[in-house]
Parts: structure tokens; C-alpha cells; sequence
């Protein structure tokens, strides 16, 4: 489903009231996805939102992954076969990403760097979800995909992520900070109902209870 011009997001409820969302960018140079979930199902709604679109895998030229969690990751290697795309990860959840799915990265990035596609995307380090977790600035579209930066629910109340999901639950809320220097009206979540507009004032009063 096409939420903003050129950006779209699959989701997956995989029990009850629980669900993970996985992101198409549509680019100039092909397709990104973002994540690429951990279920037959994931990759069948994938497969569908492809088939809706007109594109099929091929058309998928790089992969970025949030961070290196079951959930975002655990379809890699079928996807990186079917599309042969790049793989990004964030520097810290590298060595994971190869232990768990046997996929080595090609590209790893971390704090500041840009991909230089849909207008550009910038990457976010927020460690303590996972060392390496990554936020994505989406310049054009004035958006921020949180990954698992940020949690929401079915009423669009967001939290820092649950402690037991962590590697460092104190350093996940604390580093929500970094979030503060980006203009942003849309924040895109992979647990949640998303929010498209006035995100900031929302993440800033999170960014509060946390200090």
C-alpha cells in the first residue's frame, strides 16, 4: 500500500495484534526494500505488493536492514537469491547479520551517510535496540523509518523500545535524542500504526519522558 508518493509499506500480522511492517521505496535506479521479515507469509505479502505495483523481485536493487532481529531478517537469504540486490546494515549489527541468515553485507554504514536515492536517504545510528539499529531520514518525504527505534500501537502512542527486546534498553531510550535534529512530519514504524503528520512534536515529548 502506497502511503506517501513513491513509498510503501507491506504489513504482516503474524498473531494476534502483533504485526511487523516491512518498506518499498520507489526510486529512480529500482526498488529498495527495507527489512524483509521472517515468515512465508512476510515474503507472500511482499510478493503481492510487487504484483500490484507491476515490479517483480528483480526490480528490488538493494536491501536495507534496520537491524539484525529475527523479524527483519530472517527472509534475507531467500530474497537475496531472488533479487540479488545490495545488502546495508548499520556498523555494529554486521557480524550478526552473517551468524544468523549467512548473508555477509555489502555495504555498512553508520551515522550521517546517504544513500543517494529517493532523493536521498540518511542514515540514523540509535544504538541499543541492537548495537547497529538504524533509522532512515527520508529527505524528500520529510519522514523518518524507525525500524524498531520507536514502538507504537494500534492507537499511535509510541514508547521507547521494550526492554526485553534490547541489547540495551537505557541506551535505546536515551539515544532517542539523535531523533531531535531531524525535520520530520511522518514517522514510519515496523510496530505500530504510522504517523504522517506532526510526528516531531510527538517523538520530542517522548524524548522527554526518557531523559
Amino acid at each position: 500500500m502506497q502511503v506517501l508518493e513513491g513509498l510503501r509499506t507491506v504489513q504482516i500480522e503474524y498473531a494476534d495484534g502483533l504485526d511487523t511492517e516491512v518498506y518499498i521505496l520507489e526510486c529512480e535506479g529500482g526498488l529498495i526494500l527495507v527489512d524483509v521479515g521472517f515468515t512465508p507469509l512476510c515474503h507472500e505479502n511482499i510478493q503481492k505488493e510487487l504484483d500490484t505495483m507491476g515490479s517483480k523481485w528483480g526490480d528490488i536493487k538493494m536491501i536495507i536492514i534496520t537491524h539484525a532481529h529475527g523479524d527483519h531478517i530472517n527472509n534475507l537469504a531467500q530474497v537475496k537469491e531472488l533479487t540479488d540486490a545490495e545488502v546495508v546494515i548499520g556498523e555494529g549489527d554486521e557480524a550478526a547479520l552473517e551468524e544468523r541468515t549467512g548473508i555477509k553485507a555489502d555495504i555498512i554504514l553508520g551515522q550521517g551517510d546517504v544513500i543517494g536515492a529517493c532523493g536521498n536517504i540518511e542514515i540514523i545510528h540509535v544504538p541499543g535496540h541492537s548495537p547497529g539499529n538504524l533509522a532512515l531520514y527520508m529527505h524528500r518525504h520529510k519522514a523518518i523509518i524507525a525500524g524498531d527505534t520507536i514502538f507504537g500501537d494500534n492507537e499511535r502512542i509510541i514508547e521507547a523500545p521494550p526492554k526485553k527486546y534490547c541489547n540495551d534498553a537505557d541506551s535505546a531510550a536515551k539515544n532517542l535524542v539523535i531523533l531531535a535534529e531531524y525535520d520530520f512530519d511522518a514517522l514510519l514504524l515496523s510496530h505500530g500504526l504510522n504517523t504522517y503528520a506532526g510526528a516531531k512534536e510527538k517523538v520530542m515529548k517522548l524524548i522527554e519522558s526518557c531523559v
